[in-house]
């Protein structure tokens, strides 16, 4: 019969809890992201925005061709178009919210993060931002209220 040393049945144990520790702080990270959308470039979607008590709240997302939807009141569309030879995508926002919404717009390929940009919503006029064309999807996450600071 085997036995295990006490130095290394703690080591085991103190392995077990850092694990246990890395995946509760995970948790929280995971809530954040709770609130996404996913388009691919060449694509359009509009979803339903709303907030209260500065949370946002979102509805399911349709696709269309980007260029061909209108946001009606309470929506965001966010068209994202590769601009010819360019390394860079145009997104577009344009917002009939009660309030500005802001995200941010993460590029991946596969789990792969290449390129991250903050959107600063605006109700007056459509917002347009360039992200890197090589991604595979574009993730809209982290919903809030704007203005922020970091926006201009």
């Amino acid at each position: 019969m085997m036995r295990i040393s006490s130095c290394r049945a703690s080591s085991l144990n103190f392995g077990a809890f850092i694990i246990a520790l890395s995946l509760s702080c995970e948790a929280p990270r995971a809530e954040d992201l709770s609130s996404s959308v996913t388009l691919r470039p060449g694509e359009e979607v509009t979803f339903s925005a709303s907030s209260a008590n500065g949370h946002v709240t979102l509805g399911p997302a349709r696709a269309s061709r980007p260029g061909t939807a209108k946001p009606k009141d309470g929506e965001i569309t966010v068209g994202v178009v590769k601009q010819g030879s360019s390394p860079y995508a145009e997104i577009t926002v344009s917002e009939k919210t009660s309030v500005p919404i802001d995200f941010v717009a993460t590029g991946l390929v596969g789990a792969i993060k290449i390129d991250e940009i903050r959107v600063c919503g605006r109700l007056d006029a459509p917002v347009s931002a360039h992200i890197y064309s090589g991604s595979w999807r574009i993730s809209l996450t982290r919903f809030s209220v704007g203005p922020e600071e970091a926006c201009p």
